[in-house]
């Protein structure tokens, strides 16, 4: 049976040199708006996330699934 759909299915993974947090968000409008006010962050020097992960969930695995890498780009 699959997983049940998380009412928020998107997620950010912000790690730094030693941690890993993540946020959770509605959409991938939402996600990739809340990436982009980071990556600001990090170019004016006030963040010291060194990667950011966009990750959806996959009800039929029943885990999160790499959508793409927010920073850095390539």
């Amino acid at each position: 049976m699959p997983a049940k759909k998380p009412s928020r299915p998107w997620r950010l993974l912000y790690t730094t040199n030693g941690s890993v947090t993540d946020t959770k968000h509605r959409s991938r409008p939402e996600a990739d708006r809340a990436a982009a006010v980071e990556i600001a962050r990090i170019a004016d020097g006030s963040s010291r996330v060194v990667r950011i992960r966009i990750e959806k969930w996959d009800t039929e695995a029943g885990s999160w699934q790499d959508a793409a890498t927010a920073y850095p780009t390539t």
